[in-house]
């Protein structure tokens, strides 16, 4: 009885461990495809994440090759079950991401503006890699089995807010008070102004400046008022060896001083002045009654003087007035006293076009508020460009006094650095973006000491490159409100022009020193980088990424790092020359036009 128990025990034991074997066999190799197939997911995802974020490097080469290149590198660098694999050409699919109703997004292949990569990975016969070797299931006759995985890498598409500085400070390096700290472009901005050289039809070719004779000095190029057409530009280098005493393009009209300059005695005298009413003009012996700024404003032919003397000026321009003559003085003349005063003027000279009336409050303005100021950047700068007047002083107190778009709009039209640095690059960045077909979105909100919604978020790039173009340094008022140009930038990725399936990014740029507060007080340099420290914190708690840019050694380095380090993004400086500054800029603003954020959707 027990030799047959033990003999049925054995014959189980038998049949059950054929049973137990394949079990083992079946589970330690679909062990090994797991394993097999999760390395090969965690590569394809590796090589399409890799691959994808080449997708944009325009500025490297061929973004296509590039992104091939890069998945194979990393399909090498990531081993399957052990051992390295390979990718064939055809595993490597080029497409663009097309946005699903769901808020997901499919693939669509395409060479042309290629957004995503499709790659494939695969222990396959017929593969470079070949088929995943099994081990005990070639008990049941299989030694090999074909695994892959695939992913989709795509370029994911931004909501963008350019948060643009245009405080006062972003035209320093084009004026006189800055001279000893950059070579100022001055001279470029004058050149813009209209009414120039350019608008004129004066057969100049544009190669050099035009020949003496036809009513312009070699120098000239912007347009002039008055004496300062016979006196030009003068030296056009204002680095830090410049002296303005020396400058031909400057005439010093000291108060409570005699003026000797023949130059402008002739020019008086062409003008048709007799000598008692040259010689009252130049001479400084009615000042303590007020007559300097009348004197000055005729010295400079701003405005002409009918003066009263007998066989004088105001005479001939009587004569002449009803019969349309070219001095256009009323009948009326002066007292005769030899005083140059304010009710024998009449303004003549218009600046742009304003008529005289209203050009005369700016030169009144530039004499007397300006000129004959200490508390002017210009005087801080180097107190001998008091009483200088030519064009270098006038355009650099437009930039100065008048900087607001209300009062001077004709700024906008000018190379002020450095807001022509960041405009162009704001420009180079929305041309970046229109090449690379990327379907992001622009906006563009500005600050000052108020900060304002300039652009809705579109496709359009043009409207935000082209609305900066419009805007100036200073446009409208000159404080740093950063804070409050972040809220902007929040308000807009927050609205319903964003989109859900994009990621939301912030440009803040900012050649200076945040100084306005939440509640609005301006001045404040404690408070006001709180604020902007506050904001950025709400915006990175949406899920905003913040890059920051700054501009020049004024700016607070310390305070942009900050922004960026908290939004998760980066910080770029730029400074030096403008030369320099503007190379800087462009290839910054390349970077960020390349920046985009790489998502796996599959």
């Amino acid at each position: 009885m027990r030799t047959r128990r033990r003999a049925a025990v054995a014959i189980q034991v038998a049949v059950s461990m054929t049973a137990i074997i394949g079990f083992a066999a079946l589970s330690i190799d679909v062990g090994s495809m797991y394993n097999a197939k999760g390395d090969l997911q965690r590569t394809a995802d590796a090589a399409a994440l890799a691959a994808a974020s080449k997708l944009a490097a325009f500025n490297e080469g061929d973004p296509i090759e590039l992104a091939r290149a890069e998945a194979i590198e990393f399909t090498h660098k990531n081993e399957v079950f052990g051992r390295s694999v390979t990718l064939d050409n055809s595993d490597i699919e080029f497409g663009r991401a097309v946005p699903t109703t769901g808020g997901g997004f499919d693939f669509q292949p395409t060479l042309t503006n290629p957004d995503a990569v499709r790659v494939r990975v695969k222990l396959e016969e017929g593969s470079p890699n070949g088929a995943l070797a099994l081990y005990f299931s070639r008990v049941f006759g299989y030694d090999s089995a074909d695994i892959d995985a695939e992913a989709v890498a795509m370029l994911i598409p931004r909501d963008i807010a350019i948060v643009a500085d245009l405080s006062g400070s972003h035209k320093e390096d084009s004026e006189l008070g800055y001279y000893k700290r950059t070579d100022v472009n001055l001279f470029e901005v004058w050149d813009d102004f209209p009414g120039g050289i350019d608008d004129l039809n004066s057969g100049w070719d544009g190669t050099e400046f035009p020949p003496d004779g036809e009513g312009y000095s070699p120098q000239m190029a912007g347009p002039a008022w008055g004496y300062m057409k016979n006196l030009g530009y003068g030296t056009q280098s204002l680095d830090s060896s410049y002296d303005p005493t020396s400058d031909p393009g400057l005439i010093e009209l000291a108060k409570n001083a005699n003026w000797n300059d023949t130059g402008l005695e002739s020019a008086l005298a062409a003008r048709g002045y007799n000598n008692e009413e040259i010689d009252a003009i130049m001479s400084s012996q009615h000042d303590a009654d007020g007559a300097w700024d009348e004197r000055t404003a005729v010295a400079l032919g701003l405005a002409e003087w009918n003066s009263g003397i007998p066989g004088g000026r105001w005479e001939i321009a009587a004569g002449q007035n009803s019969s349309g003559g070219q001095f256009g003085m009323m009948d009326q003349g002066g007292n005769g006293n030899a005083w140059v005063g304010s009710g024998e003027l009449q303004w003549t000279e218009s600046f742009g076009n304003r008529t005289a009336a209203e050009s005369k409050v700016i030169w009144q303005d530039y004499i007397d508020n300006y000129m004959n100021k200490t508390w002017t950047q210009l005087y801080k700068a180097n107190r001998d460009f008091k009483y200088q007047f030519g064009v270098k002083t006038f355009v650099n107190y437009l930039m100065e006094r008048r900087t607001s778009h209300a009062l001077t709009p004709e700024l906008a039209d000018t190379r002020q650095q450095p807001m022509r640095a960041v405009k162009e690059a704001v420009q180079f960045l929305a041309e970046e973006l229109y090449s690379l077909e990327t379907d992001d979105r622009l906006s563009l909100e500005i600050y000052g000491e108020t900060a304002r919604h300039e652009v809705d978020l579109t496709a359009n790039y043009d409207l935000v490159s082209t609305r900066l173009m419009e805007m100036q340094a200073g446009h409208y008022d000159t404080w740093t409100n950063m804070g409050g140009g972040i809220q902007r930038g929040i308000e807009e990725l927050s609205s319903s022009r964003a989109r859900p399936n994009s990621r939301k990014v912030m440009i803040v740029l900012t050649d200076g020193r945040a100084n306005v507060t939440a509640d609005g007080t301006v001045g404040d340099y404690n408070n006001g980088p709180a604020y902007a420290r506050e904001r950025s914190e709400a915006a990175a708690a949406m899920g905003i990424k913040i890059y920051t840019v700054s501009v020049g050694s004024n700016s607070d380095i310390d305070l942009m790092d900050y922004l960026a380090g908290v939004g998760g993004g980066m910080h770029f400086h730029a400074e030096g020359s403008i030369e320099n500054y503007s190379a800087q800029l462009a290839d910054v603003f390349q970077q960020l036009g390349g920046a985009r954020p790489v998502e796996l959707i599959r």
